[in-house]
């Protein structure tokens, strides 16, 4: 009797312990959004498996893959846990596709200022209109999918912060990209992992843009910290962002690593994902309006080079 008291028991919990695998399970869909020339442009859809049946709308998360506008895969698989992450969590997140321009052209084209910054201005413009296609694939299928269309939450790494951040930009300043997406849209947030704006001069907001979080290692080569200005043209980094958006009293969550190059476009999606749902629980879905700032220090990082000029970005892009 009690051997086989004790097997129903084994039983039961190995039942138990299925039931929460299959509950967790992500299920995950390609879908192609848009063709240009040659390029096909797709996306990933993850969701959490019993979600699917769910009759309330869902978050989504849009994210960006980074690559310097040269490469990247929005399946990567460094990515692949984090986006698991935000499904069990309860977002839907898809995974976008965009073109790479620099990848189509000669380094002897940019590897001046002038051409650098033309090539650059090219590539993020063509990037940013493929992201806000996916963001109209994504209203356009909003009830199939049963999420919230104003509740969608755009991301990046890198590039892809640049882009997700440029859309936000475009969008506040009412510009033509703004014109491709329905009307008074905006993002619910925007989270950069090393990203940038593009601008003609100083960056300027006509309306406040919606909550930002930003990382960013102040040592960063890749992607500048501040800016790095080219006559006109300006990447303008989290940090230059951070002052305006304080200026402005608008909410964001900025996350320095002070030492740290550019694994801050990549090792918060590991190492940052509490932050990051607090951020999106308090900021955005909230709407808490608060300025928070977290400075990470190694005390045995004492001497760094953080001065970068628009040549040594340059550099690093080719």
């Amino acid at each position: 009797m009690g051997k086989r008291f004790i097997f129903i028991l084994m039983a039961c919990s190995l039942l138990s312990i299925a039931t929460v695998v299959h509950a967790q399970h992500i299920d995950k869909q390609t879908y192609t959004f848009a063709i240009k020339k040659a390029d096909t442009l797709k996306l990933d859809k993850y969701v959490m498996i019993d979600q699917i049946q769910g009759t309330q709308s869902k978050p989504v998360i849009l994210f960006a893959f980074g690559g310097g506008f040269k490469g990247g895969r929005r399946d990567n698989p460094d990515y692949i846990s984090y986006f698991h992450f935000l499904a069990r969590a309860g977002y839907v997140v898809v995974s976008t596709d965009y073109r790479t321009q620099l990848k189509d052209i000669d380094k002897s084209e940019y590897s001046d200022l002038q051409g650098f910054s033309s090539a650059l201005q090219q590539a993020i413009t063509c990037a940013v209109e493929d992201f806000g296609d996916a963001t109209n694939y994504i209203i356009e299928h909003s009830v199939e999918w049963q999420i919230n269309p104003a509740q969608i939450i755009a991301c990046g790494s890198s590039a892809g912060a640049i882009t997700a951040l440029q859309a936000e930009y475009e969008i506040c300043n009412q510009t033509a990209f703004a014109d491709r997406l329905p009307a008074n849209f905006n993002y619910a947030g925007v989270i950069s992992f090393s990203g940038a704006i593009c601008a003609n001069g100083i960056p300027k907001w006509i309306m406040s843009p919606c909550p930002l979080m930003l990382f960013h290692g102040d040592a960063d080569s890749t992607v500048p910290f501040t800016k790095a200005v080219v006559e006109e043209m300006g990447l303008w980094g989290s940090n230059f962002i951070c002052m305006q958006l304080k200026e402005k009293e608008t909410a964001y969550y900025f996350y320095i690593a002070e030492g740290i190059g550019h694994s801050l476009s990549y090792s918060p999606m590991k190492d940052n994902r509490h932050d990051i749902l607090s951020f999106l629980n308090r900021l955005v879905l909230g709407k808490e309006k608060r300025c928070i700032t977290t400075v990470e220090k190694n005390p045995e990082i004492s001497r760094y080079k953080s001065d970068f000029t628009i040549e040594d970005y340059i550099e690093d892009v080719n």
